[in-house]
């Protein structure tokens, strides 16, 4: 098989290019520097040329508040540019993995969603990710659309790493306990998004890793395991005031995943603990 990767540099994007390698399968893995998925008709001339059986779209607009102030820009990455790929990828019948986010939801339901929850989105960047959806729905015959949340791995900021940064400056870490999710470690995703592929059972997936936390206690977690000595307390989400509307649960289910594969990400915990020791952050876990 042969894989054509659009987000290379990003820290999803990575773990795929490399498990795809790992599994002996040809890659063309290529940046946002390389090929801006905006560029339609780049795209397209990409895609005619490597010709690929799959095609993964690790590309996204994520910054939340963000997009609120731009949404034009939300929506030509997340929606727009995933229209594109969704044709090109028929026009040369290759399979389209894309990636979606728990932001398709309001976070009112008080319990992990499961693909058969009618999305609700409540801010621009849950409404674009959304839109990207129903496109390669409405478009891709073979298709996988993958829902990850709370994604963290090497190669690009994110909670951990920010968490990590702010206990060398800080003797008290306040993060809010009422927001609610499925921490994904990117190594683990892919592989999982591999399984899938293999599998061939196209459709709507949840993949992210066992269980599901407040911030709160993904932050506990992350430092107790490098003893960290300072206070950590616990707030609200209004103490940390953004310009876009979050939901507050939006843990994700990955029953359906789990039954078509047979594959089993493990806990949020054990991803928490892998990845710091790959950083050397570890504490116990080193």
């Amino acid at each position: 098989m042969r894989f054509l990767i659009f987000g290379s540099r990003g820290q999803l994007g990575r773990e795929l290019t490399i498990e795809v390698i790992q599994r002996g399968f040809c890659c063309t893995s290529l940046s946002r520097e390389e090929a801006d998925v905006t560029d339609h008709q780049k795209v397209r001339d990409i895609v005619k040329s490597i010709s690929p059986d799959i095609i993964i779209n690790a590309t996204a607009y994520n910054d939340v508040d963000q997009a609120e102030l731009e949404p034009d820009k939300a929506f030509a990455v997340n929606s727009h540019a995933v229209r594109n790929l969704a044709k090109c990828a028929e026009e040369v019948k290759a399979i389209l993995v894309h990636f979606s986010s728990d932001y398709v939801f309001d976070g009112k339901k008080g319990s992990p969603y499961t693909t058969l929850d009618e999305p609700h989105p409540i801010n621009v960047y849950g409404k674009s990710k959304l839109e990207g959806e129903q496109h390669v729905i409405e478009i891709m015959r073979r298709c996988f659309i993958v829902r990850v949340s709370w994604l963290f791995g090497f190669g690009k900021a994110n909670f951990p790493l920010k968490l990590l940064e702010m206990a060398k400056k800080q003797k008290t870490i306040k993060v809010a306990i009422d927001q609610i999710n499925s921490p994904t470690y990117t190594v683990d995703a892919a592989k999982g998004v591999m399984e899938l592929i293999l599998k061939g059972k196209f459709g709507l997936y949840h993949v992210v890793n066992k269980g599901y936390c407040s911030r709160f206690e993904w932050a506990q977690e992350i430092l107790r395991l490098i003893k960290w000595p300072g206070e950590i307390q616990p707030g609200k989400m209004e103490d940390f005031p953004g310009i876009a509307k979050r939901p507050r649960f939006t843990a994700l289910d990955t029953t359906k995943f789990e039954r078509e594969t047979g594959f089993f990400l493990p806990s949020w915990r054990d991803a928490v603990e892998r990845f710091l020791c790959e950083l050397g952050e570890g504490g116990d876990a080193v």
